[in-house]
């Protein structure tokens, strides 16, 4: 059995939008025990799996190669038509450089399925007004000496959307779909908080409004969002990117 290291409606939204796409080479990384994967191989994709960790790895019939999202991968440029990367980037010290190097692995016109802590919904709008924070920092008292100097093991980048959308849009990609994995029913308690927000936003001039990406950032996918953000991208060229942004 494959234990599943990342939400179960997120590896089902996932495999059904990719249920949808014509089948191709996939890479899937971080792969963790190979769960996805294997689901990914049962509806028809050529997967391949990567990870910092190759002990948690047991999808032994998937070819699997060891790698450092935070350095070169070992894969040649133009190799895979998809890469899925779930709850992987906030564990990284640079996610830039694995954005980038989703790029150039991916063929022209692939596409990119990732998800990460939604850090931007109301729920975590109100902690980090409370306590500066988007998520609880670590420490080795609190998750024990091993685990804490495995950085990998930890999230060390709140990566908000924004953020992440200047990541892709400067490694060549575009912003297909932006998806939650599922409802938080208690978040409807804070819904008046929502309202006052759009409210106050509604004022700003169109130009601060497109500057801070509200049109997403006060989206029901975000703000109203449950604890996963999935976003969908394709690699695009350089003059189609320009034309996007």
């Amino acid at each position: 059995m494959n234990e599943i290291l990342a939400r179960d409606e997120t590896h089902d939204w996932v495999v059904d939008a990719l249920s949808k796409e014509k089948k191709g080479t996939l890479l899937d990384a971080p792969a963790g025990t190979g769960a996805l994967a294997l689901r990914l191989k049962h509806i028809g994709f050529s997967v391949s799996c990567c990870d910092i960790n190759p002990l948690q790895f047991s999808a032994r019939e998937i070819e699997f190669k060891e790698g450092d999202l935070t350095r070169s991968l070992p894969y040649p440029s133009g190799s895979f038509d998809f890469i899925t990367c779930l709850e992987g980037l906030e564990h990284l010290e640079n996610p830039f450089n694995a954005i980038r190097e989703f790029s150039r692995i991916l063929k022209p016109e692939g596409k990119l399925f990732l998800s990460l802590p939604n850090y931007l919904n109301i729920e975590r709008r109100l902690k980090f007004l409370i306590t500066g924070l988007f998520s609880k920092v670590p420490s080795p008292q609190k998750v024990g000496k091993d685990r804490f100097d495995e950085l990998w093991m930890l999230h060390l980048i709140p990566l908000t959307y924004p953020v992440l959308r200047l990541i892709l849009e400067h490694s060549g990609f575009q912003i297909l779909a932006l998806a939650k994995d599922k409802e938080k029913k208690r978040m409807k308690w804070l819904l008046p908080f929502v309202w006052g927000i759009r409210l106050y936003c509604r004022f700003w001039p169109e130009e601060k409004r497109k500057d801070y990406h509200l049109e997403e950032t006060l989206s029901p996918e975000l703000i109203m969002g449950g604890n996963t953000l999935i976003l969908v991208s394709r690699k695009v060229g350089c003059e189609e990117n320009r034309e996007f942004q």
